[in-house]
This record gives C-alpha cells, sequence and structure tokens, in this order.
C-alpha cells in the first residue's frame, strides 16, 4: 500500500500577524495596568504628604506655644535664682517665681500619619529622599522632646513637690516653715530645675528648626499638588 501525505496549507503570515497582536494587546494591558498603579501610588503619597502638612501645620504650632511658655518660665526661674544667690530672702517675689516650677510646658504632637503610614508599609510610597529624611528626623526630634519633657516633670515630682510639702500651704501658696528661703536644700533645687528646663528650651528649640524646614517642604508639596 501507498503511503498517503498529508499537504498541510497553513498561511504563516496570518498566524504571524494573529501573535504579533496578541504580544501587542498583553503589552498594551501591562502598560495601562502599570500606568493605573502609578497614578494610584502617586494619589497616595499625595494624600500623604496633605495629611502630614495638616499634622505638622499644628503641631508647629503647639510646639511654639510650648517653647514660648517654656521661656516665660526660663525667665522667672532665672529672677528666683539671683535673688536666692544674692541672698535677698525678703524679696517678695520669692512666693510667686517659687509656684512656677508647678508649672510644665507640655507639647503633645501628633504622631498619626506617621503611624499609620508606617504601620501600613507604605512609607516608600514618599518618593523624594528629601522628604522621607526630614519627616523621620522630624518625627524622631519629637522622642527627644518627650524624653527632656519627662526627665523635668520627674524631676519636678521628685524634688520640687516633695519640698513645697513640707514648706508650702497650695490653697495660696504661703509659707509653712518661715525659713525654707533660706534653706540650702530649697537653692539646689531651684538651680537644677534651671538647668533641666535649660536643656528643654533647647531641645524645643532644635525641634521647632527641624519642623519649621519640613513644614517649608510639605506646604510645596501641597500647593503644587492643589493648583
Amino acid at each position: 500500500m501507498k503511503k498517503i501525505k498529508w499537504k498541510l496549507d497553513i498561511d504563516w503570515k496570518s498566524k504571524l500577524i494573529d501573535l504579533l497582536i496578541v504580544i501587542i494587546g498583553i503589552t498594551i494591558a501591562f502598560q495601562l495596568n502599570n500606568f493605573n498603579e502609578s497614578n494610584k501610588s502617586n494619589a497616595q503619597e499625595r494624600d500623604y504628604l496633605r495629611s502630614f502638612y495638616e499634622e505638622n501645620r499644628d503641631n508647629e504650632l503647639a510646639l511654639s506655644l510650648a517653647y514660648e511658655f517654656a521661656l516665660k518660665t526660663k525667665d522667672d526661674i532665672d529672677t528666683l535664682k539671683q535673688i536666692l544667690l544674692s541672698k535677698n530672702y525678703k524679696d517678695s517675689r520669692i512666693k510667686n517665681l517659687s509656684a512656677n516650677m508647678m508649672a510644665l510646658s507640655d507639647f503633645n504632637p501628633s504622631l498619626v500619619t506617621m503611624e499609620n503610614i508606617t504601620e501600613s508599609g507604605e512609607f516608600k510610597l514618599i518618593s523624594d529622599l528629601e522628604y522621607r529624611e526630614k519627616l523621620i528626623d522630624t518625627y524622631n526630634s519629637y522622642k527627644t522632646t518627650s524624653q527632656l519633657e519627662s526627665i523635668l516633670s520627674d524631676y519636678v515630682n521628685e524634688y520640687v513637690t516633695p519640698f513645697f510639702f513640707r514648706n508650702i500651704r497650695f490653697s495660696d501658696f504661703t509659707s509653712l516653715n518661715n525659713n525654707f528661703k533660706e534653706n540650702p536644700e530649697f537653692e539646689n533645687i531651684v538651680i537644677g530645675y534651671d538647668a533641666l528646663l535649660t536643656q528643654k528650651l533647647k531641645g524645643y528649640e532644635e525641634n521647632l528648626e527641624k519642623l519649621k524646614g519640613l513644614n517649608q517642604l510639605l506646604t510645596t508639596a501641597n500647593n503644587i499638588y492643589t493648583k
């Protein structure tokens, strides 16, 4: 028997065109998907930058108020220290100036945006390296500022308040012990308070400088995205 040979008549040109169409279609779809993902990432970045802008605008105001309060307290404590060092114990200002050690400035920055972007693992959405560095540096400064506040607060609780409990009537801040002004312990407490308050003010100043620099960047970014 003779073998029958089948001749396949294939239109290779048509097949090649079909293949190219498929490849082009997949490429276009892939590019569109990347484009959509890029737009989505850009939108998320804008949202985060806007949130950072609003958050740190409020933080700058709060820190400025805390700094002004602490600076006024520092002036009063400096005056009290000079009175005590000059042994002018009859100075009527000692009563009011001493009471200022009980009032502490308190800066509680909002950390919500940084916490959210960190927990979500989306910090990489902030594409500009300078923005990332400024954000990290400023939010780390918040921690340092909080630590300095805590140190002074602990000092007040451990030394200032117990001393006043023994020597001052809190209802009107009059003396229970008329000689407490001349007590070397009181002088030491004031000098120690002044030293810690100085460190706290320095922390405020450094934090405020970094915060202002960050807010300049965030203001620029916000203005660009809202146009």
